[in-house]
């Protein structure tokens, strides 16, 4: 049951639900909904809504939602994924919040978030996972522990050996890569290449 809309982009919506299977706990649903101009990018972005569906069933941390379920709606032509909900603002909120006041961050603050989300991006690392989307509006601060948790796995890419086909990260780069992610936050490679390891996650972090 959709209570409202809570963000849309170009590949689809975001939606605050409960889940009526569940004593209607609150859950947040993704609709696929991509503004394609072609064929080619209609797929490109089922690829990767499919992508993040897969990733997030695999993934097991305290601060990453929890992957729900993932069905498609032939009437829509839509598909659909669920993870739980997370209560709080986003670090984008927050940040906006401080600058109204004239205000920033202070070194403490800072350290402590670094040394909250290292553990995550060593965990999602572990598993083969890059992220690729690190920024302050893909993180919320919890608001029952104030832990940053990670959120929108859309952009992720798998780094394993087969995925390249032996071929180097150069070659890689000029077939079929979906370029993603934030000026500002995203390193200068992945940005205009494609080039995606473990340490563009940190980059971003940093």
């Amino acid at each position: 049951r959709i209570l409202r809309d809570i963000g849309h982009g170009g590949f689809g919506k975001t939606y605050l639900a409960e889940d009526i299977n569940r004593f209607n706990e609150r859950c947040v649903l993704k609709e696929l909904a991509p503004i394609a101009e072609n064929q080619d990018s209609l797929e490109k972005a089922k690829e990767l809504f499919s992508r993040e569906a897969e990733v997030l069933y695999k993934l097991k941390h305290p601060q990453i939602p929890r992957f729900r379920e993932w069905f498609a709606e032939s009437t829509r032509q839509s598909m659909f994924l669920v993870q739980d909900y997370v209560e709080g603002p986003t670090y984008q909120d927050v940040l906006r919040d401080r600058q109204n006041q004239s205000l920033a961050f202070s070194e403490p603050e800072v350290v402590t978030v670094l040394m909250q989300l290292l553990p995550v991006l060593s965990y999602i690392h572990g598993m083969g996972v890059v992220h690729r989307d690190l920024s302050p509006d893909n993180l919320i601060c919890r608001n029952r522990d104030r832990l940053p948790v990670l959120i929108d796995f859309g952009g992720v890419k798998e780094v394993t050996v087969s995925a390249l086909q032996g071929r180097t990260p150069t070659q890689a780069s000029k077939q079929n890569v979906t370029l993603i992610g934030k000026p500002g936050y995203s390193p200068e490679e992945q940005m205009r290449r494609g080039q995606v390891t473990a340490a563009s996650d940190l980059y971003a972090l940093g």
